[in-house]
């Protein structure tokens, strides 16, 4: 029941984001605040000693590399700009840091994933800055200022919450303990920040004046993007990660990359596929959460079915 609760939360937050636009919208200055906060979170229940870096990881961390760069070169080249900075935000974004809330709803290996998380986000933070710029369609700044501007903005979000949380764990070791018990406050803040993110993507399209034409293209890549993740990372973990890789190539840290599109040195068209993709993979979990808790159900079932059987036995000798 819990489960069906969190997968319902997760699509009416992006309904009543978009139906409530005007009074969410201006609230975006919340998502920054929003991703530190989650990492926080994640970062202080870390224990460094679990977190082994595996063969696996490296091939997840190329594999999205590779899936930005297969979405942006040829639509670039193609002479779309626009959507392939868009459809960039969509596939190179990092894991999200709620990924290991999701598996362990999955019973998956949550240790695993919690390793792809921290790797795929300090690879972006190192990254981004340098290739960021050959992204973006139309810019008045230098390679070196947007650089240095992107740089600044992924240290915000990224850097300040590690820092944080390391100082927290040095200082009052016991901090580690409190991550399990706000896994629902950082569940909840997540939902938030859907919250605003459909409002504001909501928004954008209605101030813009942007027509269906120049919407449904990033609207198609994004759902294309996401299902490709999902199934390219399914198939990458088989027979052992299959759950774990199919999250960490599907499930993505799209509000990260939609605070970099909400910049001024963005497309402001291209905002609008990461607003898509939040939507297609938050449902994508929402169906697997659902589908989890049924076959979780069932296994349960039979786990208690067959404790009852033997003590049935046990009676009957």
């Amino acid at each position: 029941m819990i489960q069906q609760v969190r997968s319902l939360s997760m699509v009416l937050a992006f309904v009543v984001g978009a139906y409530f636009h005007r009074e969410i919208a201006p609230f975006v200055w919340w998502l920054p605040i929003g991703i530190a906060v989650m990492l926080s979170i994640t970062f202080i229940g870390l224990d460094v000693k679990k977190l082994k870096p595996h063969r696996m990881h490296l091939w997840l961390i190329l594999a999205i590399q590779l899936t930005g760069i297969g979405f942006w070169l040829p639509v670039r080249l193609a002479g779309y700009p626009v959507l392939a900075e868009s459809l960039y935000y969509c596939a190179a974004a990092p894991i999200a840091s709620a990924i290991p809330i999701i598996i362990s709803l999955l019973r998956g290996n949550v240790e695993f994933c919690t390793t792809a998380m921290i790797i795929s986000q300090v690879f972006f933070a190192v990254v981004t800055p340098f290739v960021l710029p050959f992204v973006v369609s139309d810019c008045d700044m230098s390679y070196g200022e947007l650089s240095w501007v992107v740089a600044q903005q992924i240290f915000t979000v990224l850097g300040v919450p590690a820092i944080i949380s390391t100082i927290l764990r040095w200082v009052h070791p016991p901090c580690r303990g409190w991550a399990p018990k706000l896994k629902d406050l950082s569940l909840g803040i997540w939902v938030v920040n859907l919250l605003v993110v459909s409002s504001s993507g909501v928004q954008r399209i209605v101030e813009r004046g942007y027509s269906l034409h120049e919407v449904w293209p990033m609207m198609i890549g994004a759902a294309v993007i996401c299902a490709f993740g999902f199934i390219a990372g399914y198939r990458l973990g088989y027979p052992d990660l299959k759950r774990e890789c199919s999250q960490g190539l599907g499930q993505k840290n799209t509000v990260l990359t939609l605070y970099i599109a909400s910049q001024h040195y963005a497309s402001p068209l291209a905002y609008i596929g990461p607003v898509c993709y939040v939507f297609c993979h938050n449902f994508a979990n929402a169906v697997q959460l659902a589908l989890a808790s049924r076959e979780n159900q069932v296994t349960d079932d039979r786990i208690v079915s067959g404790q009852h059987s033997e003590k049935s036995g046990s009676t009957g000798a």
